[in-house]
């Protein structure tokens, strides 16, 4: 069974919104992730100037290094999420007539990430900073590890 498109304006532009809500609230997901992980690095450096105890610190500290991975992997989904996003966006702008020559002609869709693109810094962009901010917070918390083993 087929349908015709739905060509209601109102009903377009409802969708339009509700696109770009859920894109800032995906962003917003990936900002808190990204605080949850620098307030437990911060927790992590501060816990290892009070407690002698390198087991302690090295549970924490794994705990650190799998949330910045983690939030790695939450920063690269939404990143995918977000190119699906702009294209369901590109399409409701598009039957909105929103693509008139010179209105949009410098707005493009984000492209997803490649590994390449975090070594890259040539490419910058919100998002991919959060993902290398995150992938710094799991490398600082096993660097801290190294030197607490190495120092014991």
């Amino acid at each position: 069974m087929t349908t015709e498109p739905h060509t209601d304006k109102e009903d377009l532009r409802l969708a339009l919104h509700l696109e770009w809500v859920d894109h800032f609230q995906t962003r917003r997901q990936t900002w808190m992730s990204l605080e949850a992980c620098a307030i437990a690095l911060a927790a992590l450096t501060l816990a290892g100037l009070r407690i002698g105890n390198l087991a302690v610190i090295t549970a924490l500290g794994a705990l650190v290094a799998l949330m910045g991975i983690a939030g790695a992997g939450v920063s690269w989904h939404h990143r995918k999420a977000q190119v699906r996003k702009f294209n369901h966006i590109d399409r409701l702008e598009d039957a909105l007539g929103l693509h008139a020559k010179g209105l949009l002609d410098d707005v493009h869709p984000p492209r997803p990430f490649s590994a390449a693109d975090i070594f890259d810094p040539r490419r910058m962009n919100t998002p991919l900073f959060i993902l290398r901010m995150h992938l710094a917070i799991a490398v600082f918390a096993l660097v801290y590890l190294a030197g607490r083993w190495a120092v014991r």
